[in-house]
């Protein structure tokens, strides 16, 4: 009895032993690190090079966000938000290079208003793209083609918005100009760049997340 007893001690310990722990949960999965750190790449890529900037009068369109976009649409908002930093990171880092005529008065006003330009919403779009397409319920070639479309819009509203908020009043003063010109021309700048960058973004995003799904890479 003793030897019975033993025995299925030693079996219920080799149980526990072979018996995996519990995993805890982790800020990104090893997939979604890859993808983080591809899609950064691409947006580098085309920072570096000048593929990712339209240069116009006093601001440069882009399509660095669309990156981004994709990060949030293919492996979930942390993704998309760590793109989007990168995305910003990299455009402060320009804008004190070779800043466009807005964010050249933005670091000569105050470097850190110039940070918050770049960098927060760039982070937020990331956010967005993913919420917006997770709260859309129409057809999924249309979900993703909305919520790049609209993403991009709103981004453009963020940026050029942040720099009115924060230095609106001092370009105002320093062009000689009413404020309500300013947001006149932030409205048309709006217009002029965030409408066909919303374009292209659909053009792009759409038909490479539709693959991407496919592929079996969806946001969940």
């Amino acid at each position: 009895m003793r030897d019975l007893y033993l025995g299925k001690e030693r079996e219920r310990g080799s149980i526990m032993v072979h018996q995996k722990a519990p995993t805890q949960p982790t800020f990104l999965s090893i997939r979604q690190l890859t993808i983080a750190a591809f899609l950064s790449a691409i947006t580098i890529f085309l920072g570096i090079t000048g593929y990712g900037f339209i240069p116009l009068v006093i601001m440069n369109a882009t399509i660095l966000h669309i990156p981004t976009i994709i990060g949030s649409l293919s492996a979930g908002r942390k993704v998309g938000m760590i793109v989007g930093f990168m995305f910003g990171i990299f455009s402060f880092i320009r804008s004190l290079q070779a800043p466009s005529a807005l964010l050249l008065f933005a670091v000569q006003y105050n470097v850190m208003a110039d940070a918050f330009i770049c960098i927060v919403p760039r982070i937020l779009i990331g956010l967005i793209a993913y919420e917006l397409y997770r709260h859309l319920k129409i057809r999924e070639v249309w979900r993703v083609a909305v919520t790049a479309v609209v993403t991009t819009v709103i981004h453009t509203v963020l940026f050029l918005g942040s720099f009115t908020a924060l230095v609106g009043v001092p370009y105002a003063e320093a062009q000689g100009i009413p404020f309500m010109n300013v947001i006149n021309i932030m409205l048309g700048i709006t217009a002029v760049n965030g409408v066909p960058e919303a374009i292209v973004s659909g053009l792009i995003v759409t038909p490479i997340i539709m693959a991407l799904q496919r592929a079996g890479l969806k946001a969940q």
